[in-house]
């Protein structure tokens, strides 16, 4: 018997749910009065910059490199037929892998310096990665 693909959208929103719920515990403990992971000093000043940057460079790499290589779904095509092709799967899985990883990554950095540039990048890439849903890329 064939294995039956799993629904990609459905994996998509759950990365969605998973990293918000991450953020948010971040955010509440931070707010709880749990500190930085580090010191604050220049060190983690640079760490938080380093991470912040790297975050955002992965989150544009999904949205203006990759995002662009998911064809958009053609005229008469429907949902279930867009979204069963393998190709179309794997690019936008690599689209939602990005941005996800990004968003996992600024979370981190605002968890360990509790840095603004840090919690910026959080909410930017984490609004990024609610932007770039499976609705956005059939339309190309």
């Amino acid at each position: 018997m064939a294995a039956k693909q799993g629904s990609p959208q459905l994996l998509y929103h759950f990365l969605r749910i998973g990293v918000s719920i991450l953020a948010a515990i971040f955010l509440i403990l931070r707010f709880a009065g749990l500190k930085p992971l580090l010191p604050p000093d220049q060190a983690s000043d640079l760490i938080a910059y380093v991470i912040s940057g790297i975050a955002v460079v992965l989150a544009l790499v999904g949205v203006f490199v990759l995002k662009p290589a998911v064809p958009a779904r053609r005229p008469g095509q429907t949902t279930g037929e867009y979204w069963s092709t393998p190709k179309i799967v794997q690019k936008a899985m690599s689209v939602w892998f990005i941005v996800e990883g990004a968003a996992t990554l600024a979370s981190v950095g605002f968890l360990m310096t509790g840095h603004a540039v840090a919690s910026a990048a959080m909410i930017l890439t984490i609004a990024v990665f609610w932007i770039v849903g499976p609705e956005v890329l059939e339309k190309g």
